[in-house]
């Protein structure tokens, strides 16, 4: 940005989005460097970089996806299942109730730590500001015939598709040009495009939000409205998502070992065959005639019998 003639670094308004902890959340189980605390900590130690050395600066710093919707939700194929003991098995397959309960304490204390972070009032400057955009906490996944809508998800089963990132683009948009304690905290398939409106033209901060957060906007009070449903509904089901058993992580694991194991004796046997038809054929070449000595017949690559 410096160095381009497009913008004027020390004068013009520069976006930053930060959505990261994702994958910090996937090790969270087996390293303890992922906890909550040391995860805000690095985020923390990236927003000062950022405000000692890019003035005039608006940041999005989202709350961390809820990894724990890997095994709440059927992802169909083996693929899937294969991906997510690679890419995520701390979310994906807890061993134990208390591991799954645990899985959604620490997501749980992502989310707390952001928000906690921001509303600490650290970087509310008239040049620079810090807004958490909530709207991946109650998201869930699309679903098509009980069954999650693999279109909005890569071939990894984890992260998003071309159509996945355009909703989720969408979202993030509308969560900027909603107030601040009103956003809305999930988004869905088919959400509308919002606009500024012509009394509050700009990106809402937590300064800027103060005097709108108690006028009568009918759209804000929608959001509100849903977001106490949506987490009603979470409260009633965090006790579904502690005691979800572990059994169908069990399972695959065991399937995915057969699988595994199977595929070794099948990877055997086919090698020691082409070893076998090697041997073969070094002992029929030796019965073929000598190309070197005059008036034999050279070999063809065709056996003869």
């Amino acid at each position: 940005m410096k160095i381009s003639d497009k913008i004027d670094f020390n004068n013009d308004w520069k976006v930053i989005t930060i959505f990261i902890g994702g994958n910090d959340l996937c090790r969270v189980c087996r390293n303890k460097n992922y906890l909550p605390e040391n995860y805000i900590s690095k985020v923390k130690d990236a927003i000062d970089y950022i405000h000692a050395n890019v003035p005039r600066v608006f940041i999005n710093l989202l709350e961390p996806v809820n990894v724990t919707m890997l095994y709440n939700f059927k992802f169909t194929g083996l693929m899937c299942g294969i991906a997510h003991i690679v890419a995520c098995n701390c979310a994906a397959n807890p061993w134990t109730k208390a591991a799954a309960q645990r899985m959604v304490e620490r997501v749980e204390g992502y989310v707390h730590e952001v928000n906690a972070l921001v509303d600490s009032g650290r970087y509310e400057k008239d040049d620079f500001t810090v807004v958490v955009q909530p709207f991946f906490r109650y998201t869930l996944p699309p679903h098509t015939n009980n069954e999650v809508d693999m279109s909005y998800f890569a071939p990894d089963c984890f992260h998003f598709s071309l159509k996945g990132q355009t909703d989720a683009a969408l979202a993030l948009w509308n969560n900027m040009v909603e107030p601040v304690g009103k956003k809305r905290l999930n988004w869905y398939e088919g959400e509308k495009l919002e606009c500024p409106t012509k009394s509050r033209p700009y990106l809402y901060t937590k300064k800027n939000s103060v005097a709108s957060f108690y006028e009568n906007d009918d759209f804000s009070a929608k959001n509100l409205a849903e977001n106490r449903l949506l987490a009603k509904s979470a409260g009633s089901n965090d006790q579904k998502k502690a005691v979800t058993s572990s059994g169908g992580g069990v399972l695959l694991m065991v399937a995915l070992a057969s699988v595994a194991v199977l595929a070794l004796v099948i990877l055997g046997s086919v090698l020691y065959k082409r070893h076998q038809n090697k041997v073969n054929c070094s002992s029929r070449q030796r019965l073929l005639p000598n190309p070197d000595r005059s008036g034999d017949v050279r070999y063809n690559g065709n056996f003869q019998h």
